[in-house]
């Protein structure tokens, strides 16, 4: 088509297209024209919009990064992973300081890679604060483009922004510098590929160089095609990044197998020019991990330069997930003050003070046992009451007179309890003073019950309740563990024992190895494990040691060679045994404790002499949350937590991960079926990679806390939780609330469910009740069609548990508001019976009351059996047992033929079973029958 003479046609004006690609005019309107909106278009590659910020005086930058929209930063990879380049942080920092007249970049600080994903964009924020003595505060956050709503933001650096800076006067005008001595550059890309850099041709800029005494000069330069888009920077990322190049011809660092050295740390760069596009550089070293910069350009005029730039050595494997994939898992408890209602109704309350104990195991089980058998008995009685369970010293809320040392044996108590929370609800409450307090007045206990929160603190400086909150934390690099020293992994031949161990090797050098479990060598996959981590260049001594076994123990740290002496623990050890509180023994409780609580302090007590770089624990987020169905393991792991926290307070290393779930690694996560993994959706805990955990395992031994929580939470689950108000109060600060209930026409009275179900016919009452319970049914199974559960089917044949008994009685009595016993569906076996009891309970006058055989001529009950409808029969779970029932009888038909009612069987059940003796049936039903 002949477009020329279609717009000619048309009355349109001709307009001149540029003769090369991209030229472009700019149409935005300038920062500091001001408008009726606050915020203004960047004319920038990497930012997009600038934003005022009233109360600081300062601004925030936002940018979208991608392949897509920046597909240059493809071009910049370390181990397999593209990563904003160090240089482009140095240039958003100083480009978001030009909004507010701060030329110079005093420090930034590089807290996590950037990781740019192969699909998709991460969203960045640039923020500048407030002046303060001519110093702004600046930082760079990103999160995931397409993250949910509430998602957090990463904080990848952080720094200060000054005033500008005098220009230094030229200093390359003969060029190359006297004395300076060529050399040959023609493979130094080649060989930093094979040391994982990996710079694609936008990055490859450097084109000479000249070394002299400590001082190496080169020029870099862009590539033709990224020229014309060197004017949009203050100084591009590739061109600066191409000059940190030369330092591969320093001589004062050489990779040592640790990680790749990425910038960490830059001070005092100023930026003189902008828009270059080839640069005469000036590095000089000035330790064995950095260096300075002059930078100019052809005519030697300058153009930027850097005080100090530090280095730092990265694993490959911290990189993975430094983009967000794990970043943003890492957790702590931190208390937050409680407004307690003024008033409160009187409220039964029982209180049960747990005694204090000296730290051994056995007195971990002794007071534990004993608060079992409290919970379980104030469980089984038949009050509306709440348990009041008081501790003295559990927590560290870290105001109000407490000492900041926790009773680990009363923290054990609390991961005891916090499960028992969970499994029921509104029934329990924990309640901790520090170590001398008194129990408070029971008009005090009243008002905390009324508060709602299930776990707080009493201190003098108010009440305090625990909440998520995310701890900040930096990679440790790999710089942890001492060269030369041996590491004790616990549980060395499990699953994550495995894991930690090859990680140990590759990330953090080390060299020795003594992997301690109880089979040894003999444990699957012992000889393998043994044999990739001696190739890997780590001696391994995989040992057959209970550690629990103080004795035995210290014959095997006595083992350790003198000349690679013990540099640090890592106890992974652990063994479940999951049962619901009311099904919970003192035995139980000590078979999960041994390889947790006694374990770790036998490995207290013989290392304490030693000089260990790091003490880490593997624990449970079941013992901070709660896990229903995980009273001895939570108990087990809340140890743990309070252990470190103790053990930190005697000037010893320690720290405790509680960790979620582990995705692939088939361990203790492995058993989970169908129903366990629907449930931990539920939860809003999504399961951890390899890559994710380890990467979360170098923050938090870098970090200077005791106890963290690494945790994926999924929070769109947690969100429909809170919309729900079943979010727990620990995670209401991760979790938005939905803005606001829907409005409707009036009030709607608490007994709604009652007044609907009162106002239908009988059979819709049936059928409406029938619905709920079958929906609630397959939920907690993981099912999607409600549908596919047959009413009258036994909860044993329907895959239940007494866990997941527990949990539909718990949703069933938020749904319907009536208090239901934990024994509800052994009690009622199936969905119609069930049902039956709700409407009983919702609709009292539909309750046909109590039948005493006696009370009924045999005749007369034979006669209303038969009455009944089949249909009804099998909705509610009798047909079938009836069936089975008739025919045990000489001549019925078999038993197995009987499971599922055929159309004959049905037709013949109603003359059988009208024919069949009463007592005989009953007789049959309590299983004395002979035939």
């Amino acid at each position: 088509m002949d477009w020329e003479k279609v717009f000619a046609g048309s009355g349109a004006q001709r307009v001149d297209l540029p003769t090369y690609a991209f030229q472009r005019q700019r149409f935005w309107l300038n920062s500091n024209v001001s408008v009726g909106d606050p915020a203004f278009a960047l004319d920038h590659p990497l930012l997009d919009s600038v934003i005022s910020v009233p109360d600081t005086g300062g601004v925030l930058c936002t940018g979208r990064l991608s392949l897509a929209a920046q597909p240059w930063l493809a071009d910049h990879a370390v181990s397999g992973t593209v990563l904003l380049p160090g240089a482009a942080l140095v240039e958003l920092a100083i480009r978001a300081g030009d909004e507010v007249g701060t030329g110079t970049l005093r420090e930034l600080v590089i807290e996590a890679p950037l990781v740019i994903p192969d699909e998709g964009a991460v969203r960045v924020q640039v923020s500048v604060g407030e002046d303060t003595g001519g110093v702004r505060p600046v930082a760079v956050y990103s999160r995931p483009d397409d993250t949910e709503a509430g998602s957090p933001w990463v904080r990848h650096v952080s720094g200060q922004l000054g005033a500008e800076v005098a220009v230094p006067a030229a200093g390359f005008g003969v060029w190359p510098p006297e004395g300076a001595v060529a050399v040959d550059v023609s493979d130094v890309y080649e060989k930093l590929t094979d040391r994982g850099y990996g710079y694609g041709r936008v990055f490859q800029g450097l084109r000479a160089v000249w070394r002299r005494e400590d001082e190496v000069f080169a020029e870099v330069a862009l590539p033709s095609s990224e020229r014309d888009s060197a004017a949009g920077f203050g100084l591009h990322p590739a061109l600066l990044d191409a000059a940190l190049h030369a330092g591969a011809f320093s001589g004062a660092r050489e990779s040592d197998g640790d990680g790749l050295f990425l910038p960490f740390a830059w001070s005092g760069v100023s930026l003189h020019a902008s828009g270059a596009s080839s640069l005469r550089v000036r590095l000089t070293s000035t330790g064995a991990e950095s260096l300075s910069l002059d930078l100019a350009d052809g005519e030697g005029v300058p153009v930027a330069s850097v005080e100090s730039l530090v280095l730092r050595a990265v694993a490959g494997e911290q990189l993975q997930v430094s983009g967000g994939g794990g970043g943003d898992a890492l957790f702590r408890v931190e208390w937050s003050a409680l407004s307690v209602p003024e008033d409160a109704d009187d409220v039964e309350v029982e209180v049960f003070e747990v005694p204090s104990a000296s730290l051994d195991a056995g007195a971990v089980r002794e007071v534990t046992a004993g608060v079992l058998s409290a919970v379980q008995s104030s469980l089984g009685s038949s009050g509306s009451g709440r348990l009041v369970v008081v501790t003295r010293g559990a927590v560290d809320v870290g105001v109000g007179g407490g000492s900041g040392v926790v009773d680990p044996v009363a923290a054990a108590v609390w991961g005891l309890v916090r499960s028992a929370q969970a499994e029921n609800p509104a029934r329990i409450v924990l309640l901790d003073v520090v170590a001398d307090g008194v129990v408070p007045a029971g008009g005090v206990l009243a008002r905390v019950v009324a508060s709602g929160e299930s776990q707080v603190a009493v201190r003098s400086g108010g009440v305090f309740v625990p909440r998520l909150v995310r701890a900040v934390a930096v990679p440790s690099g790999g710089g942890v563990f001492r060269p030369g020293g041996t590491v004790l992994v616990t549980g060395g031949t499990g699953t994550l024992g495995a894991v930690v161990a090859r990680h140990l090797v590759a990330v953090h050098g080390v060299r020795s190895l003594v992997l301690a479990s109880r089979r040894g060598l003999h444990a699957p996959g012992a000889e393998a494990l043994r044999g990739e981590l001696e190739r890997a260049g780590a001696e391994v001594v995989v040992a057959a040691c209970d550690v629990a076994d103080r004795d035995a123990l210290a014959e095997l740290v006595g083992s350790v060679p003198a000349g690679a002496p013990l540099s640090g623990v890592v106890h992974t050890a652990g063994v479940l045994d999951d049962g619901v509180i009311a099904g919970l023994t003192a035995e139980r409780l000590a078979g999960v404790f041994r390889p947790k609580v006694d374990a770790v302090l036998a490995l207290h007590e013989v290392t304490r002499g030693l000089e260990l770089d790091a003490f880490v624990v593997y624990s449970s987020a079941s013992g901070v949350l709660g896990g229903p169905g995980q009273g001895n393991y939570s108990a087990a792991n809340a140890f743990l937590d309070g252990f470190a926290r103790w053990r930190r307070s005697q000037g010893l290393p320690a720290v405790s991960l509680a960790w979620g779930l582990w995705g692939d690694t088939g361990g203790m996560a492995g058993a989970l079926d169908q129903t366990d993994q629907a449930r931990m959706r539920r939860s809003g805990i999504r399961p951890l990679s390899v890559e994710e955990g380890m990467a979360l395992f170098d923050a938090a031994i870098g970090a200077d806390e005791p106890a963290l929580i690494p945790v994926k939470f999924d929070l769109t689950a947690l969100s429909a939780q809170a919309g729900a108000g079943e979010l727990p109060s620990i995670l209401q600060g991760l979790a938005r609330k939905p803005r606001r209930n829907a409005a409707v026409g009036g009030p709607v009275p608490a007994d709604s469910l009652s007044v609907r179900l009162a106002g239908l016919p009988e059979e819709e009452q049936t059928e409406t009740l029938l619905d709920l319970v079958r929906d609630e049914v397959a939920v907690v199974l993981g099912h999607t069609d409600p549908g596919s559960i047959i009413p009258g089917q036994a909860f044993s044949e329907l895959g239940f548990d007494s866990l997941t008994a527990v949990e539909l009685r718990n949703r069933l009595a938020g749904a319907t508001d009536i208090s239901l016993p934990a024994t509800l569906i052994f009690d009622y076996p199936s969905p119609a019976a069930i049902t039956e009891h709700l409407r009983a309970e919702l609709i009292p006058d539909a309750a046909t009351g109590t039948v005493e055989l006696a009370d009924v001529d045999e005749v007369g009950l034979r006669k209303a059996l038969a009455s009944v409808p089949l249909d009804r029969l099998e909705e509610l779970g009798v047909l079938q047992q009836l069936l089975r029932l008739v025919a045990a009888t000489p001549g019925a038909a078999d038993s197995a033929a009987t499971t599922v009612a055929s159309s004959e069987t049905r037709q013949n059940a109603a003359h059988l079973i009208a024919d069949m003796d009463v007592a005989d049936l009953i007789e049959r039903a309590m299983g004395n029958t002979t035939n």
